[in-house]
């Protein structure tokens, strides 16, 4: 995993942002105002971002 760890920073980043988007737009479908959706679909990319990368770095410690 070390030697991707670009791709895979990368990867996690675009999964970021469907999660982020779903999550603004379901919150706005759902009647929410559109800064108050505006930011849960920002804490979904943050949350869902900062969660991967945790992963991440805790597997390519563990592994050498």
């Amino acid at each position: 995993m070390n030697n991707n760890r670009g791709l895979w920073v990368a990867v996690i980043v675009t999964a970021g942002l469907v999660v982020a988007f779903a999550g603004g737009g379901l919150a706005w479908l759902g009647g929410t105002p559109a800064p108050l959706a505006i930011l849960a679909g920002a804490a979904g990319f943050a949350g869902f971002v900062g969660l991967a990368l945790a992963v991440m770095t805790f597997l390519t410690r563990t592994q050498g």
